[in-house]
């Protein structure tokens, strides 16, 4: 199955299902599809095409979702980029991985080498794309990570990453009814694949961006089924005061990620909360990994 196609299947199987959140946008399948079509016909007219590698430095959004599938559209990897680093680190990362497009929020203060910069509000205003999205083989890259040093580069491929993808699904036991809370950091790996991918992949919805203070009305809002976030969302939410009690019913587990967590610290959410918690923390999935500095490659 090709990701790339993916928001066509879901608008053609049910155009009004909701797809894709964040703090600001709330699109369904239709809106998803509409918005990664006009995204990839910015990108062509940026001059990306198959082979090419797209640079996403951006927080934790709906614009990232989007980005990420205009890029598969096109034929094209994406790499994407911490946006708290520093212009030097992103400025070596977009060397390093040879990225021809850089989509950011807005124009960076430092000279990215790229042919193109391309910011958030400008990606989706251009007419939908009428292309037909591309079929990349198995083995071509789907992302290319670039891991600021702590262990090299890891590059995935569309076959790697959908089978990823097919083992959340499986493990976590995801449907359509599923609705994935997401705060893990979008620039790496393991978030993409069980926060977004799989969660649309199993025909259900995710949201992303949400933060401890907007937490529970989240939930209560949206029955999200499941969450994902960093130790420290985890453990601010263990000390609210007693007083907090929010309605968590619809959360079947919580995922703990992108650092280290300490069992006490799971334990305590755990009881407090009635919601199994998972510790899924790995420094980054290790496929086809490069322990050097971050490079581009082809397979």
């Amino acid at each position: 199955m090709n990701l790339s196609t993916l928001p066509d299947r879901r608008a053609a199987a049910a155009p009004e299902a909701a797809a894709i959140a964040d703090d600001s946008t709330d699109l369904n399948n239709t809106g998803f599809l509409d918005a990664v079509r006009r995204a990839a016909a910015t990108l062509r007219a940026a001059g990306v095409s198959s082979g090419d590698v797209v640079a996403i430095m951006l927080p934790n959004t709906a614009a990232f979702v989007v980005s990420l599938f205009a890029t598969w559209r096109v034929g094209a990897t994406v790499t994407p980029i911490d946006p708290s680093l520093t212009g030097s680190e992103a400025e070596s990362q977009l060397t390093d991985t040879g990225a021809d497009v850089l989509i950011t929020e807005q124009r960076p203060s430092f000279g990215a080498t790229v042919h193109a910069v391309i910011p958030a509000d400008e990606l989706t205003t251009a007419e939908p794309d009428v292309a037909e999205p591309a079929l990349p083989r198995t083995d071509t890259l789907a992302l290319l990570i670039c891991a600021n040093g702590t262990t090299g580069s890891v590059t995935v491929d569309h076959a790697n990453l959908y089978a990823m993808c097919s083992m959340a699904i499986e493990a976590f036991e995801l449907t359509g009814a599923d609705h994935s809370l997401l705060s893990l950091p979008l620039f790496h790996v393991s978030s993409i694949v069980v926060g977004t991918l799989s969660p649309l992949l199993a025909g259900g919805r995710a949201t992303v961006a949400f933060s401890p203070k907007t937490f529970f009305d989240r939930i209560e809002r949206s029955r999200a089924t499941y969450i994902s976030a960093v130790p420290t969302t985890y453990e601010l939410l263990s000390d609210m005061p007693a007083q907090v009690r929010p309605n968590a019913a619809s959360v079947r587990f919580a995922i703990c990620g992108a650092a280290p967590a300490d069992d006490e610290l799971l334990t305590k959410f755990e009881r407090r909360y009635g919601v199994p918690i998972i510790d899924g923390y790995i420094s980054e999935v290790p496929v086809r990994w490069t322990p050097s500095e971050c490079s581009r490659r082809a397979s």
